[in-house]
């Protein structure tokens, strides 16, 4: 499925102008997205979903499935690296991610109990959602618990954010950050990872 025929579907029977009050988006870029001149930013996919009272995952659920870019070739990830606790990996799932790249996408895995602690650089956003098991993610804002197939965006992930595995398995979460941030333990300046 496309991403204009999911927003269609969503939609159902509510007129594109009473939608995109809802929404509170302009009804031309609602028009411009149905016919897929658009697939509109981040930031009107959220008023979409808070809209409809849905998730990002929901919103995006069986679009492009099974489509593959020709232009970004299936990428091998490499061995997951340790983070400064042997219970945490975690692994790159694009290659050559500062080059042309607007997000950063990644699996950590967590062993039960562990949990670490980063910030990212200033206007950096992260969506997280959780593949298994069940994460705490703490910050001096809030507190939630994820669960599997739960997920959460994160509009300014430059506030000191833990991660505690709640589980007594090993639990494991997506994380896509955006602006893409150096990789790498040693970048002090860009991130700070710090073992708790």
């Amino acid at each position: 499925m496309k991403f204009y025929e999911r927003i269609k579907e969503l939609r159902g029977e509510i007129k594109q102008q009473t939608f995109a009050k809802r929404c509170h988006i302009d009804p031309s870029t609602i028009n411009k997205m149905e016919k897929g001149i658009l697939t509109g930013t981040l930031d009107i996919h959220i008023k979409i979903c808070q809209a409809l009272k849905i998730s990002l995952s929901t919103l995006y659920k069986g679009v492009y499935e099974n489509k593959i870019d020709p232009f970004s070739p299936p990428f091998q990830c490499d061995e997951p690296f340790l983070m400064n606790d042997p219970k945490i990996t975690r692994q790159l799932l694009v290659k050559n991610v500062f080059f042309n790249k607007r997000i950063f996408p990644e699996i950590l895995t967590l062993l039960p109990g562990s949990c670490f602690k980063e910030e990212l650089p200033p206007d950096s956003q992260r969506f997280i959602f959780t593949l298994k098991g069940e994460i705490q993610i703490s910050s001096s804002k809030t507190t939630l618990i994820l669960k599997r197939n739960q997920s959460t965006y994160i509009t300014d992930a430059a506030i000191p954010t833990s991660f505690k595995n709640k589980s007594t398995t090993s639990a494991k979460i997506l994380c896509v950050s955006s602006p893409p941030m150096p990789h790498g333990t040693n970048s002090e300046h860009y991130r700070r990872s710090h073992r708790r």
